[in-house]
């Protein structure tokens, strides 16, 4: 514990943890150079939300839909109970978003104390208050530590701090005293493992808690264009506005009827146009100095967006670049949307790996016979279920539809596959009430085929006179003089 306290608590990790954040959300501080900003203007700042955009287009794409078990062609039931219980088609792009942000984040599962059967309550812990060790031959969390303000007023510890040691074998629950932790609950649960995951991003071998996706290129490049963006300010105070100079006026002309000096403001939009002649019958020289055009500031700034969507793979115009020509076509989108796309792929073969480890747990948990063994949630066939993702790329449905229509009438894949209604792009939830319709109107069109066989066969039914070979035959003879037969 004592380890894993002064990890959490280690200045220079919280700093690079709150720096991370900082520019995520725009807000990180940009001095100056020190040349072009003058001191009094020196608290100026620019907010750019690069990084955080970059960090939301892959966020956006990272959309769980399931686990399937190893023979399943659908969702499995129990998981996507598990999921829906707790909140997580929402709650997991806080988990996706803190791990790109900060390096890593963190999901605690739970006992329900509350219904032993339904799903075991699964929480999502922010890297700034948890952390954890991890034993990398078994690929999994070690110990977990937590520490937090109770701030929930009807607690026995509101308003004390609350600190939780998660092992294989117990969970123990602490509180500070005036004479240090005090073990306030423990639950020698002996499960074997620790009912916590750690989302990494991009770990590697020598670093498995991850690294911020917010790389040094992403901030040094928000940074310089931050720091333009401010010049562009002043700029636009200073040296873009239109200068006034004015020659051969006396001062008794900017004079107010109190003897004062009228301002600025007053003298450019009410005293120009009033200006008389000197006692020698001269006008007043009016000279205009148009200000500095800022178009070097702004390609300036349209340089920094390109290297920075050079570095974080992010398209151009979701850095607000659009192009004023030819609307770009549909290949084109899908070349500038590659690497992300990719990006995102990748992403969720790694964030996929730790939900499944979150639905393993979750399996064990559930039905959990502290006296024998994991029963009755098919854990054995959990150590191979899948993960299942939404698109990563732009959606193309009438293209896909074309694709897996094709498949199907060239006999690759079974009309009613559930693959191809993921592949167009229905969801889990919206495949289930197709697959449902599709049995009703099997069922149906069966009964109907059925009924349609026990009525009463009909008897031909007779043709028109007009059609009637006979008809014809005497109507021919009548015409032609000749008796009918």
């Amino acid at each position: 514990m004592t380890h894993l306290s002064a990890q959490l608590l280690d200045p220079k990790t919280r700093f690079d943890l709150f720096l991370s954040q900082l520019y995520a959300e725009g807000m990180n501080l940009v001095p100056s150079l020190g040349i072009a900003v003058p001191p009094e203007l020196e608290a100026l700042r620019a907010v750019l939300g690069w990084c955080g955009e970059a960090i939301g287009a892959r966020s956006e794409r990272l959309t769980m839909q399931g686990f399937r078990m190893p023979g399943q062609t659908t969702i499995d039931a129990d998981l996507q109970e598990a999921w829906q219980a707790n909140n997580f088609d929402a709650e997991s792009v806080l988990v996706h978003d803190d791990a790109m942000t900060f390096r890593h984040s963190f999901v605690v599962v739970g006992a329900n104390d509350d219904d032993p059967e339904a799903p075991p309550l699964s929480t999502v812990e922010s890297p700034l208050n948890m952390t954890a060790s991890w034993d990398v031959r078994r690929r999994e969390v070690s110990a977990a530590y937590q520490t937090y303000l109770d701030v929930d007023p009807a607690s026995e510890t509101f308003n004390r701090q609350m600190s939780v040691l998660h092992t294989r074998d117990a969970t123990i629950d602490l509180v500070l005293g005036d004479k240090g932790w005090e073990i306030v609950d423990r639950n020698d649960h002996g499960m074997g493992f620790v009912p916590v995951v750690m989302f990494a991003n991009r770990p590697t071998p020598t670093n498995r808690y991850g690294r911020s996706e917010i790389a040094a290129s992403w901030r040094n490049t928000q940074d310089r264009a931050a720091r333009a963006v401010v010049r562009s300010e002043i700029a636009a105070e200073f040296f873009a506005s239109m200068k006034l100079w004015i020659l051969g006026v006396n001062k008794s002309a900017f004079e107010n009827a109190d003897g004062s000096m009228a301002s600025a403001w007053e003298t450019f939009t009410g005293r120009l146009s009033t200006l008389e002649a000197d006692k020698y019958g001269n006008l007043p020289t009016i000279i205009f100095q148009q200000g500095q055009d800022p178009a070097g500031l702004i390609k300036f700034i349209d340089h920094e967006r390109q290297v920075f969507s050079g570095n974080s793979r992010v398209p151009l115009d979701y850095l607000g670049m659009v192009s004023d020509g030819n609307p770009t076509s549909a290949d084109a989108i899908s070349k500038g949307d590659f690497r992300l796309k990719k990006c995102a792929e990748r992403l969720s073969v790694q964030f996929g790996d730790d939900w499944e480890e979150w639905a393993r747990i979750t399996l064990k948990m559930w039905d959990y016979d502290a006296d024998t063994r994991p029963n009755g949630k098919y854990v054995d066939e959990a150590k191979q279920l899948e993960s299942e993702w939404g698109k990563f790329g732009i959606p193309t449905p009438s293209a896909d539809t074309v694709n897996v229509t094709t498949q199907i009438a060239a006999k690759m894949i079974a009309p009613d596959d559930d693959d191809a209604l993921a592949e167009c792009g229905w969801t889990p939830v919206q495949r289930r009430r197709i697959a449902a319709a599709r049995t009703r109107y099997a069922s149906t069109a069966g009964v109907d085929s059925a009924l349609e066989g026990l009525k009463p066969q009909q008897p031909p039914q007779q043709p028109l006179d007009g059609e009637q070979p006979a008809a014809l035959l005497a109507l021919q003879q009548s015409r032609d003089g000749a008796p009918s037969t």
